[in-house]
């Protein structure tokens, strides 16, 4: 009977780690839906969450890459020998790096368009937005962070990163005043290239280049 018992107690344990996790990291990468409704009056509030939300289509897009990229890096990740693991991992910085900065510029420029369209104030959005796209680009300038730091399983690390660095943006929220949704649009961006820009040192410990700069390590080859 106990030999029944315990794997039952083990699967709870961990679909309830499993949800936490969930819970844990949606509060951090959207920290700043927690103060802004508090700190914005309607009118910008609306412009910062369609801004938001638009922005958003970035992480939604590598997300769709990175559950294929991920099967294909971790087989990688245990052969002998790292070498195809770096130029894999270089091959899908790369590939975020192009998206992302493709998306991010289409984004930029598409939405405040179709904005125009139906309201005036396109300007207040036009500056709003391009903090909220900086910053989900991070994978721009250091790579595939959070999916490569969960095929070499420091996913635990990422998440507390991504927890620091939401503090860190609740408490220069608090101690700076800041009331407009421009500020805190930048620092939301400044809370979230810090974050990748962490994982993507922490990354180097297995001979991962962050972004571009694989391109200079010689022991990987892309073509």
């Amino acid at each position: 009977m106990s030999e029944r018992i315990k794997p039952v107690h083990r699967i709870f344990g961990e679909i309830q780690s499993v949800e936490f996790g969930d819970v844990f990291r949606n509060a951090a990468r959207f920290c700043d839906l927690f103060v802004v409704p508090w700190l914005l009056d309607s009118a910008t509030l609306a412009i910062y969450l369609l801004a938001r939300l638009a922005s958003l289509l970035i992480p939604f897009t590598l997300m769709l890459l990175g559950w294929r990229a991920q099967r294909q890096l971790a087989p990688l990740v245990h052969a002998e020998g790292k070498i195809h693991f770096r130029a894999a991992a270089a091959r899908v910085n790369l590939g975020y790096m192009m998206i992302c900065g493709a998306m991010g510029v289409m984004i930029v420029v598409v939405a405040p368009h179709l904005y125009s369209m139906v309201s005036s104030s396109d300007q207040a959005l036009r500056s709003i937005l391009l903090w909220l796209v900086i910053g989900q680009t991070a994978p721009v300038f250091f790579g595939a962070t959070g999916l490569l730091m969960r095929v070499v399983d420091r996913g635990t690390f990422d998440d507390l990163v991504r927890g620091v660095t939401a503090v860190f943006y609740l408490v220069c929220v608090v101690l700076l005043g800041q009331t407009d949704a421009e500020s805190l649009a930048q620092t939301l961006a400044a809370a979230q290239l810090a974050q990748a820009a962490i994982c993507a040192l922490l990354l180097t410990q297995c001979g991962i280049w962050p972004g571009l700069t694989a391109l200079f390590n010689k022991e990987i080859k892309l073509f």
